[in-house]
C-alpha cells in the first residue's frame, strides 16, 4: 500500500486554509468514531481530530470545509497491511442564483470531497462537482436540491485485492460523472438541530456511490462560548462492477462502510 504521512495532511489543511477568506471561522473538532464494516461485521474504533472553517464574502457566497484525522485501534485487520490514520476532507462554496420568493430560490454549489487510506480499504478518494439546484427555507428550516458534475476518481488499496488476482493496473477508477444530492436543515429547538443529506454519483454507464448522512447538533455554548456537541453517521456504498475482472471474484469482499462519530466542535481565536 501507499504510505500516507502527515506532509499529507499538512498539505490538505494548506489548500483549505487558501481557498477560505481570512476572516473565516475557524474551530476544532475532536471525539471519537466507530468505522463498521457490514458484511464483515467489523468494527474499528478510534479518536479523531480535524479543523473546519467558514466565512461568507460581501457578495453573499459561503465557503466552508474540514479536514479531519482518524486514528484506529486496529484489531479486525481487514487490510494486512494497514497504517491506523486515515484523512477525510471536505471543501463546499455556494450561493444564491435567482430569489423566487422569500422562501424560495435557485442556488449553485461547489462540492471537493476527499478520503485517504480508509479502513475499508478506500486508499483515496477524490469528488469534484459543480452544479445548480432550488432551495426552500424558512426560520426553522433549509431544504435543498441540487444537479451536479463533474470528476469522480477512487482508488482501492492493493493489500486485499492482490489476494484474489488483482494487479497493479486494476485498483484505480475515474471518469466524468453527476451526482443528485438532497439535503435537509432542521432545528428542532433553540440548541438542536438536524441535517439529513442524501446523494448519489453515477457516470453516462453505471451507478459509482450512493451515500446517506444524519447528524444531530447541540449548541453547548453555556459550557464554551461557540461551541457545539455532534452525533453524526454516514453509511456509503461503492460499486465495485468498474473493477471486476472476469473470472475473478469480486475486488473486495464488502462494498460499504458506515462512519458513526461523537465529536465536539470548538472556536479557534
Amino acid at each position: 500500500m501507499k504510505r500516507y504521512t502527515a506532509r499529507t495532511f499538512m498539505g490538505i489543511l494548506a489548500g483549505l486554509s487558501v481557498m477560505t477568506p481570512a476572516a473565516a471561522d475557524w474551530s476544532l473538532t475532536c471525539g471519537v468514531h466507530d468505522l463498521i464494516v457490514k458484511d464483515e461485521n467489523s468494527h474499528t474504533f478510534g479518536a479523531d481530530i480535524g479543523v473546519a472553517g467558514k466565512a461568507a464574502t460581501q457578495w453573499g457566497v459561503l465557503m466552508n470545509g474540514s479536514l479531519t484525522a482518524f486514528f484506529n485501534y486496529n484489531k479486525d485487520k481487514l487490510d494486512p497491511d494497514y497504517e491506523p490514520i486515515w484523512y477525510k476532507s471536505d471543501v463546499h462554496i455556494h450561493g444564491d442564483l435567482y430569489p423566487l420568493d422569500s422562501s424560495i430560490g435557485l442556488d449553485w454549489l461547489i462540492r471537493l470531497d476527499g478520503k485517504l487510506n480508509t479502513v475499508s480499504a478506500v486508499e483515496k478518494q477524490i469528488k469534484a462537482f459543480a452544479g445548480v439546484g432550488a432551495h426552500y427555507g424558512t426560520s426553522t428550516m433549509n431544504l435543498g436540491l441540487q444537479t451536479l458534475a463533474g470528476y469522480y476518481f477512487l482508488e482501492i488499496d492493493d493489500d486485499v485485492p492482490t489476494v484474489f488476482g488483482y494487479g497493479p493496473n486494476d485498483f484505480q477508477h475515474e471518469t466524468a460523472a453527476y451526482s443528485l444530492l438532497a439535503r435537509s436543515d432542521i432545528k428542532l429547538n433553540p440548541k438542536t438541530k438536524l441535517y439529513t443529506r442524501i446523494q448519489h454519483w453515477r457516470s453516462n454507464h453505471q451507478w459509482l456511490e450512493n451515500q446517506y448522512e444524519l447528524m444531530v447538533s447541540y449548541d453547548v455554548s453555556e459550557w464554551m462560548e461557540g461551541s457545539s456537541f455532534h452525533v453524526s453517521a454516514e453509511h456509503t456504498r461503492y460499486n465495485l462492477d468498474p473493477y471486476q475482472k472476469a473470472l475473478f471474484p469480486p475486488i473486495l469482499p464488502w462494498n460499504n462502510d458506515t462512519l458513526v462519530r461523537l465529536y465536539m466542535s470548538v472556536p479557534l481565536g
